[in-house]
This record gives structure tokens, sequence and C-alpha cells, in this order.
């Protein structure tokens, strides 16, 4: 679980932790990573839909001055 009271900072860890998990098998990403002619953009989210703008979406977030995207991660036990 994953919190902050920057929301920019808080999709940005969120996707960072995604685009280091390991694809799961016969899921969307998993069936298109095994695809030989399949285009890897090495991005878990582009690899899912390549018609998706993630980095774009935080990159305005933080424009606009809803938040950063750098963030520092503090693990709680």
């Amino acid at each position: 679980m994953l919190a902050s009271f920057d929301p920019v900072a808080l999709d940005q860890a969120c996707a960072d932790l995604c685009q280091q998990a390991e694809p799961i098998r016969n899921s969307q990403l998993g069936d298109n990573l095994a695809r030989p002619d399949w285009h890897h953009h090495h991005d878990h989210f582009l690899d899912s839909n390549p018609n998706v703008l993630w980095k774009e979406t935080l990159a305005h977030g933080e424009k606009i001055g809803l938040g950063t995207r750098d963030y520092e991660l503090v693990t709680v036990r």
C-alpha cells in the first residue's frame, strides 16, 4: 500500500513499482511480450496498451501544480 499527500508523487511511485514487477503469464501484458512479432517498449503500460499516455499525464499534473514526480519511498513495518 502506498500513501502520500502529493497525488502526482503517489502516481509516479505506483507506476515505478508496476514497472519493476514481473509480468504475469497469461495476462494481456504477458501475452503481448510472448508474441514474437511484438514491438517491446520496455514499459509495462505501453506493452499492455501502446496508446496510453501515462508519462504525459504525470508531467501535465506536475506542470499545473498538482504535485511533483519526485518522491522518497519509505517502508513502514
